[in-house]
Formats: structure tokens, sequence, C-alpha cells
């Protein structure tokens, strides 16, 4: 009798714990735009909409979705169809900024609001090292893979090529057809980024792949400078040297800082919400992948200083005297 009493009893706490953990049948459901696959961007919104969910109270539940990218993000959340559970998405700070302000690649002002900055993403140029492409320069005439459509990678990149007057014959791949190209040679050089300071998956593949037979580099220092005056959320940045597989030199480049968004539809009282179980609890999202370090509430508002912030997002950042 008395082992199923015990029985009945850590059942009943194991029911218990699943019910709080699992959201409530009216939660708000949100899908969550991250970007091209091989990015790890998708990863990365999965770890956080599983830490949102778990810590709102049973309130809100979100599902990361695979999208084309920043600028992407930001047309979703204009669609008007119903069906259309997107109401949150990722996006580097320069993205949300265009949106915000109607600049290219929109041709209007777009209904984009920020909640907090996520982690920095640091973007390089890679070619193999016979190619004899040595820097920025070297580009000119060369057949390069500026980004893949739908990013904010290939909009800077371009920029980065119109401030320095460099003519180079572009390329737009996404993630795997670039990895694909350049470790086939069918290019002379394309984009490689990290996140958090580590080779996002396709590219740590190509490195390891290739390791000792690829050079990196990244725009000139007026070029850099350029971007960072002119692009909200852009800095100068250092790649140290052996974040890289195979290469043990420091690369000079640029960076910008991956933010969650949303529009003026998402209540204050649901943006407050996901803001606060997100921060609150952003060491939980370590659990599921390493890049949760850098989403930390120090460094929730970082790069985002040009940007629009959303009502329920800025009451969470007051609170927290930021």
């Amino acid at each position: 009798m008395r082992k199923t009493t015990l029985r009945l009893i850590t059942l009943a706490a194991g029911l218990a714990l699943v019910i709080s953990a699992a959201p409530a049948a009216d939660a708000a459901k949100i899908l969550l735009g991250t970007s091209q696959p091989g990015g790890a961007t998708f990863e990365i919104g999965t770890a956080m909409g599983k830490v949102i969910t778990d810590n709102s109270g049973g309130k809100i539940s979100v599902d990361a979705a695979v999208t084309g990218g920043s600028t992407a993000n930001v047309r979703i959340l204009q669609k008007k169809n119903k069906m259309q559970p997107f109401r949150m998405g990722m996006a580097t700070a320069p993205a949300v900024a265009w949106g915000q302000t109607g600049r290219k690649p929109f041709k209007k002002p777009q209904d984009v609001l920020a909640l907090g900055a996520l982690y920095p993403l640091t973007v390089v140029y890679t070619t193999f090292k016979t190619t004899g492409i040595k820097k920025w320069s070297d580009l000119t005439g060369k057949r390069f893979v500026v980004g893949g459509r739908g990013g904010s990678i290939y909009i800077v990149t371009q920029l980065a090529l119109k401030h320095s007057g460099i003519k180079a014959k572009r390329e737009f791949f996404n993630n795997n057809q670039n990895s694909a190209a350049i470790k086939d040679q069918r290019v002379d050089a394309g984009f490689f980024f990290l996140n958090g300071g580590v080779p996002a998956p396709v590219y740590m593949d190509l490195a390891r792949t290739l390791s000792g037979k690829l050079h990196f580099f990244g725009p000139d220092e007026a070029t850099i400078k350029k971007l960072a005056v002119n692009e909200a959320g852009i800095v100068r940045d250092i790649v140290g040297a052996g974040s890289i597989p195979g290469y043990n030199k420091d690369i000079i480049s640029w960076g910008q800082m991956w933010s969650l968004m949303t529009n003026s539809k998402m209540s204050n009282d649901n943006a407050y919400a996901i803001v606060k179980a997100l921060y609150d609890n952003h060491k939980q999202i370590t659990k599921y992948h390493p890049a949760g370090k850098f989403i930390t509430k120090k460094t929730g508002l970082r790069g985002l200083k040009k940007l629009k912030m959303h009502p329920g997002a800025a009451r969470y950042w007051k609170e927290a005297g930021m």
C-alpha cells in the first residue's frame, strides 16, 4: 500500500511539472522568424522560443521557423493574413533601422519595432590562398558572393563595395550555396560569418574541410568607418586569431547585432511578457545553444540606440534601469 501511495504521489508530481511547463490552451501562439539554413539562427531561435514559452506562465507559446533572413522577416511582419501567425522575428539592427526609415531595400517605412538586442554577428570574407586575393581592393573584377537575398549581409557588403569604389561580379547565394561555391572554386571569394565569435555551422564545416587553404579578410579601414558612421548598429569588429579553424591571424572587419523585433500589432502586455521571460531567464538559453551566453540583460540594448522600441519592451528596460 505504501509503495502504491508513493508511486501515485510521484506520478502526480510529475504530471504537475508537465502541466506547469506546458502553455495554456488559450496561450498566444507566436511564430518567430529566424533565417536561412546553415547559419545557426534557427537553432538559436528555437532555444529562445523554449525559454520564453517555459517562463511565460503559460501565457505565450513561441515556435521558431526558417525564413529568408533579416529583411525578409521585416516584410513578413507586414502581412495582414490572419492565418500567418508570424508576430515576431529576428533581424540585424541595420535591417530593423532600414525598415523603420523606409531605406532600401524597403520602398517605404515598415511597421517594425525593436524588443531587445541578442548576440553579435561578425562578417568576414574568404577565398582560396591560390586566387591571389589578399585584401578588399583585390575583389575588383572578381566573381564575389555578397550574400543571400532576404538577409542583411548582402546589402551591407554591397554598401561596402560602393563606399570603396570596387566593381566586383556580384553573386547572391544563400549560406549553403555560398559554401559549396567556395569549396568547388566556382567563385573567387565569398562571405563567411560568425555568431558570438564562433563560425556558423556551414562555415565551420567549410573552414575545417579546407583548413590551411583559405585566406580571410575584411573591408579596408576607411570603408569600415563609413559603414559604422552611416548605418545603425554596424561596428568595427575583430575576429581573433584561432577563432576560425586553420587560421591564426586576427581579421579586422565589420559586425552587427542580431535583434528581436515585432510590430505595433503586438499588445504591450505580450511584448513586456516576452522580453521579461527571455531576459530574466537568459542563462537558460545556454542549456540549448552556446550563443546564449551573449544574450544578456546587460547587453539587451546594445546597437539599438537609433531604433524605435515597442512600448511594452521599453517598459521592461526602464524597470531594469536601462
